[in-house]
């Protein structure tokens, strides 16, 4: 958790850059980030900064609300630490600072639906900003390690419903990738040895004489978490997203189920809920090789994984 110094300090800064985006120039996309480099959030905005001024505008009130209700999360937060700390007075302070920026926001938004001009603007080296009839708004989560989460978020908002792979898309000629992970029903084979299942070529191996309802479950959950992810991994490629096989790494988000994986240094992520591969040091990075090669033409590998070894017997 952030302190109330920190955040506060966070927070002034946070008003003075939108004061100074306020006065740019409107309308246009300023050091707009290279395709090449930038995440697949960044360039959405980059598109939609000259794209169709419904999707704009959709975008943007989209990217509000998200911000809004992270805000208002911190409030909460600061009214519940306020219980139990001496420092009840500049946390409850906090909080009212806060949630009154998230009434801002939510005016902002307002202004949206009554028709007033919406400007999106793209940075190379600042989050993007939303201006509103002239009022901008960095769309920054108040929390920096969380921007990828926040951007995912919104991504995953705006793209229901809406062509934003044609923002993006670099056609690939690769197999068909479903848009949802379907759900797996993994193989079990029994021998002296011990139990193993398996899908798709990846395997786990259990001891033999443990308790074969525990053994399933593990097994379904990791079969599951894997498709999952490696389903959601290769529709961030087919839209042109790099993927970093070396560096990716899972973290938790705030009060929420879902966890957030950084694909590469530009900030691509998702948001999955994925407890066993969080929970099980090392097993994304073991992952990993089976991940890149399952939606090829010509399947993944074989990964053979050991429930000992991972800890889970």
């Amino acid at each position: 958790m952030v302190g109330p110094g920190r955040f506060a300090a966070r927070f002034a800064n946070g008003l003075v850059l939108v004061m100074i985006l306020a006065g740019s120039s409107p309308g246009v996309a300023q050091d707009e980030p290279a395709d090449d480099t930038a995440s697949r959030y960044q360039r959405t905005v980059s598109a939609l900064v000259t794209g169709e001024e419904t999707e704009r505008r959709r975008f943007a009130t989209i990217a509000l609300l998200e911000l809004a209700e992270i805000y208002l999360a911190e409030a909460d937060l600061a009214r519940g630490e306020a219980r139990e700390s001496d420092r009840a007075g500049r946390l409850l302070g906090w909080s009212r600072a806060v949630e009154q920026y998230a009434g801002q926001l939510m005016l902002v938004r307002d202004d949206i639906e009554l028709g007033l001009p919406v400007e999106l603007r793209s940075h190379a080296h600042e989050v993007p900003a939303v201006s509103v009839a002239g009022r901008t708004i960095l769309l920054a989560h108040p929390r920096k390690d969380q921007q990828p989460g926040y951007e995912q978020a919104v991504l995953t908002r705006f793209c229901t419903g809406t062509r934003c792979n044609e923002l993006t898309r670099t056609l690939v000629a690769e197999a068909p990738i479903p848009m949802s992970a379907a759900s797996v029903s993994p193989r079990w084979e029994f021998s002296a040895a011990g139990p193993v299942c398996s899908h798709a070529g990846l395997s786990l191996t259990f001891r033999a004489g443990g308790q074969l309802g525990l053994q399933r479950s593990l097994c379904e959950q990791l079969m599951q978490e894997a498709e999952e992810l490696a389903t959601e991994l290769a529709w961030q490629q087919r839209h042109s997203v790099a993927v970093d096989w070396d560096a990716l790494e899972i973290l938790p988000t705030p009060q929420r189920p879902e966890h957030l994986i950084l694909l590469n240094s530009a900030g691509d992520s998702l948001l999955l809920t994925l407890p066993l591969v969080y929970s099980t040091p090392a097993l994304l990075g073991q992952l990993a090789p089976w991940l890149q090669q399952r939606h090829r033409r010509e399947g993944a590998s074989p990964l053979h994984l050991h429930a000992a070894e991972l800890g889970w017997e």
